[in-house]
């Protein structure tokens, strides 16, 4: 799915999610734009759904991700600023 369609989706969504006065447009307006920041810092992230998690250490970051690579070994890890 390209950027613009992801955009459109977004979009869509939020006007939905208006109509029926659910959800925080702003913190999902924040958690769209952080996803496609992490999705656009590797071209192979282009066609992935984005998982953002946040920790209290960079020790506790780094034990994370090398737990979830040992189970999943393809699985591409990011860290944004």
């Amino acid at each position: 799915m390209s950027l613009r369609d992801r955009c459109k989706e977004f979009y869509q969504r939020q006007g939905r999610n208006a109509m029926l006065r659910q959800g925080d447009p702003v913190e999902e307006i924040v958690a769209f734009v952080v996803a496609e920041i992490g999705r656009a810092a590797d071209e192979r992230l282009e066609d992935t759904l984005p998982l953002c998690l946040y920790f209290g250490s960079n020790d506790d970051r780094d034990e994370f991700v090398a737990m979830v690579s040992e189970v999943k070994p393809n699985m591409v890890a990011k860290k944004l600023p």
